[in-house]
């Protein structure tokens, strides 16, 4: 019985520990949101197209909960790069962003 009980609480353990999925690092989602971006700008498929620049679009989403910023206010578009955010950064939801 003992030895049941011993054998179905490690299962669980390996099954749990097995069943979590290690979240990527800052330098993994931006990697990834890097390769999303040029495939987003590419041309092909338009299907393709559409579907990188959505994950481009949740990679930067998941940067921006890390805390990372795309930029700083008064930069122009080919300056900007991600960094950890600063007060002269623009946020992801930053009105400031989308105006023209």
């Amino acid at each position: 019985m003992r030895t049941a009980l011993a054998a179905l609480a490690l299962a669980v353990t390996v099954g749990g520990a097995s069943a979590q999925q290690q979240m990527p690092t800052v330098a993994e989602l931006l990697t990834a949101e890097a390769k999303a971006s040029r495939a987003c700008e590419g041309s092909g498929d338009a299907d393709v197209l559409r579907e990188q620049c959505r994950l481009r679009d949740r990679l930067s989403g998941r940067l921006a909960q890390a805390g990372y910023c795309w930029g700083r206010k008064g930069q122009t578009d080919e300056k900007r790069q991600w960094h950890a955010c600063q007060p002269d950064s623009i946020y992801e939801d930053d009105i400031e962003a989308v105006q023209p």
